[in-house]
């Protein structure tokens, strides 16, 4: 009997417990029902300040907490480091050039013109049996020597013609690398969490803080997925803000992200809002009320 009374309880238990989250989040008000929502105030935009390049930190031009506007700097290295190696490439380049100037002045065809010359007079001697085999020998090594000459200077013309292409590169990577020696804000907002000192060295890609923009801010909320099919975008909602003093608003549903976020763990609800009076603080707590129209069919919970 005691078995017989499970097989027909357990499935009733194990309905009942199927949809814990959708019970919670849907609320009855008297003849309506009502999705209510936890949600969290978040800046609209969050980009964090990151260093572009190695080196020493010289100037902080700004404290945590202050308004800053795109562009304007926050952070400035020490540029004594990149100074010099702008200064020394520009050395080499310098050096490199004055040796391919004077290689080029000694490359004529003098030399060449003239132990050409010489090997065709012995030549022709040498078939009129006046000049000698070693003589003729003689002016052939001369002539093959000069064009040799030629060829080891072309090659060295060519690999410092190739060096001051290399060095061009390296000083302009130098200049981009002076030229980021001043981190500027990449959006307009306020500095947080600036953790940076003068004297400090960073390396490439650390992150030394964040500017937070919060003249539009975006409320986020879990959604149990079953609750889906009862929203959609543009649906208006209330929101109290638990603040001091509290803040009632009423908005439309922005956006709905159909997939589970790992920060969340549910489905996203976004309701965008203009803060121009800065009242609404990222972090701050809300409960987000979506009244449902009547005629809904939500029977399966009820």
């Amino acid at each position: 009997m005691k078995i017989l009374f499970l097989f027909f309880i357990l499935p009733f238990i194990f309905t009942s417990c199927s949809r814990p989250l959708e019970d919670k989040q849907l609320k009855k008000n008297k003849d309506n029902l009502e999705i209510v929502l936890e949600g969290v105030v978040l800046p609209n935009r969050e980009v964090a300040i990151l260093a572009p390049i190695m080196g020493e930190i010289e100037n902080i031009y700004i404290k945590n907490g202050s308004y800053i506007k795109k562009n304007e700097n926050i952070i400035g290295y020490n540029h004594l480091s990149f100074n010099r190696n702008i200064y020394r490439i520009k050395s080499k380049i310098s050096q490199k050039r004055f040796l391919l100037r004077k290689m080029k002045l000694s490359k004529n065809q003098i030399d060449i013109y003239n132990s050409k010359e010489n090997l065709k007079n012995i030549t022709y001697l040498s078939n009129l049996g006046i000049s000698t085999k070693p003589e003729l020998y003689e002016a052939q090594n001369r002539y093959i020597a000069s064009l040799e000459r030629k060829d080891s200077l072309n090659s060295r013309i060519d690999a410092l013609k190739f060096d001051i292409v290399l060095l061009k590169y390296e000083l302009q990577d130098a200049r981009n690398i002076y030229n980021n020696s001043i981190i500027k804000s990449p959006i307009n907002g306020f500095v947080k969490e600036l953790a940076v000192t003068k004297g400090q060295r960073v390396d490439v890609n650390s992150i030394l803080g964040k500017v937070i923009n919060i003249d539009n801010v975006v409320v986020k909320a879990g959604l149990a997925s079953g609750l889906l099919p009862y929203i959609s975008e543009g649906q208006p909602v209330k929101i109290k803000f638990l603040t001091t003093p509290r803040k009632n608003i009423e908005a439309n549903i922005s956006k709905i992200i159909p997939i589970l976020d790992p920060t969340f763990g549910k489905i996203v609800v976004e309701i965008e809002l203009k803060n121009k009076d800065f009242s609404l603080q990222p972090k701050t707590k809300a409960l987000i009320t979506i009244k449902l129209p009547k005629g809904k069919n939500l029977k399966e919970f009820y």
